[in-house]
């Protein structure tokens, strides 16, 4: 029976399950689940010399919008990003206007890869705003040199998926974590690559909303030396649930190989589960597995 590799390099499921899984990107292949398409390919330089009948059909667009314009609300239609993409969000809100529930944006390369597909923020006001309902984005390069960007990826639907994603802020973002779920109920933050100087956490989960949440597999690197923020934190606030785990922190810090990487605030201990996600400290070495402060592990 296949499986289907993350980024991460573990398991997320098998053939079998994968009609429960959302549709993802890699370089072994993507699954499209039932009653879902293609809706485009998209590349910024349009089509190239040797192209196949996919750019003179009319499907390949040059942007990640024009894109999920072809996308049918509620179908789990795929928008195919092609090595080689790059864009700009140069202005603020929500970079995706036309995002619809259930869009599938799926990079074709190896995340961090430098022909992989790339997104870039350079306003600090711009956002990738996941804020419906179904929405997955996987195998992209998502980056920003800006700094004090305060909401670089915001998850507010329900059933959003952030998956096997390369993920780097250079810009200080001082108390602005690089993902926040806000709200959305069973979201999946799992496989990816985050690396960012950040005086908050790298992935931050605020609002009773967000419940059935699961945070995995994730390589989370701080590179703030001084005050860097922890791995995840959770709000304490009463309500959120989910499960964080198997998560890798790296702080920036000399010296302090128990660095938190997951702190959940006490009005979520009871329904919020932390285990074997484990922490280090800038020189290196094994990780050892990380306290988790207020929930009594």
């Amino acid at each position: 029976m296949s499986v289907i590799p993350n980024f991460a390099g573990n398991f997320l499921g098998t053939a079998a399950s994968v009609a429960s899984y959302p549709a993802m990107g890699s370089p072994f292949g993507t699954w499209i689940k039932p009653g879902g398409r293609i809706a485009a390919f998209v590349r910024s330089t349009g089509a190239q010399d040797g192209d196949d009948l996919f750019a003179a059909s009319g499907m390949l667009v040059q942007s990640i919008n024009e894109g999920l314009k072809r996308c049918r609300s509620g179908f789990n239609d795929i928008v195919f990003v092609l090595p080689g993409h790059t864009e700009t969000y140069s202005t603020s809100g929500a970079v995706w206007a036309n995002l619809v529930a259930g869009a599938q944006i799926i990079g074709c390369g190896v995340p961090g890869a430098t022909n992989n597909p790339n997104i870039t923020l350079s306003n600090t006001g711009a956002s990738i705003a996941l804020n419906v309902a179904g929405c997955t984005i996987g195998g992209l390069n998502i980056n920003s040199a800006t700094a004090a960007v305060t909401g670089a990826v915001v998850i507010t639907g329900a059933g959003v998926s952030v998956c096997g994603n390369f993920f780097s802020f250079t810009g200080a973002l001082g108390a602005n974590a690089p993902i926040q779920l806000t709200g959305g109920a069973n979201a999946n933050i799992s496989a990816n690559l985050i690396v960012a100087d950040s005086t908050a956490a790298l992935i931050n989960v605020t609002n009773a909303a967000s419940t059935n949440f699961t945070i995995a597999g994730n390589l989370l690197r701080q590179t703030q030396g001084t005050s860097g923020g922890v791995g995840v934190n959770v709000a304490n606030t009463a309500g959120i649930s989910g499960w964080i785990h198997r998560n890798l922190y790296k702080t920036a810090t000399d010296g302090t190989p128990q660095s938190l990487a997951v702190v959940i605030g006490a009005g979520a201990i009871t329904t919020v589960g932390a285990f074997e996600n484990y922490g280090t400290d800038a020189e290196g070495g094994s990780g050892i597995l990380s306290p988790v402060a207020n929930d009594g592990t």
